[in-house]
């Protein structure tokens, strides 16, 4: 399958072709490398590339994806049959975006109020989960409508964080 991914506004050409049952070859940026896929749980993906293991946790809002791995989240969108650039939205999230927790964990600070104006990647929560603080960032420029948690409190995977606008 020939997809292009949109990271942080930059486009990129990705190949993927299935190697039996957990298997993928994988092209990007002109390199290419065999990985062993196992869903250990939904939205949790454990990968074996060569003697290297990840673990990601992703979550899917509308065409973008969430990708969180070794405490980094990053924001992915993927496009098939043209190139994103061709696409009027591509990498730019417009609307009201809703921030959402990754993982289950604490909140240990809470950077953005309600009123403020924040840039994209600007960080608006911390959260601590297994040991790792792991600051959640603004998707887009925007103004924060609305703030759902507090320092201290405990948020599951899914919990509404904050929203922009």
């Amino acid at each position: 399958m020939r997809c292009f991914v949109s990271l942080d506004g930059t486009e990129r050409e990705l190949l993927v072709e299935r190697l039996g049952n957990r298997g993928l070859r994988l092209t990007f940026d002109g390199q290419s490398f065999e990985a062993s896929v196992l869903n250990v749980a939904a939205g949790e993906y454990s990968v074996l590339v060569g003697n290297q293991s990840f673990d990601f946790l992703i979550v899917r809002a509308g065409s973008e994806l969430t990708v969180s791995s070794r405490g980094r989240l990053n924001r992915l969108a993927f496009f098939t049959g043209r190139p994103a650039a061709a696409s009027p939205t591509a990498g730019h999230a417009s609307g009201r975006v809703e921030v959402r927790a990754m993982m289950p964990g604490r909140v240990v600070e809470v950077t953005a109020s309600v009123g403020q104006h924040v840039e994209r990647g600007q960080g608006v929560v911390v959260i601590e989960a297994m040991k790792m603080e792991n600051e959640v960032k603004a998707p887009k420029a925007g103004t924060i409508a609305k703030v759902e948690v507090t320092a201290g409190q405990t948020v599951e995977k899914g919990d509404l964080l904050v929203v922009v606008e």
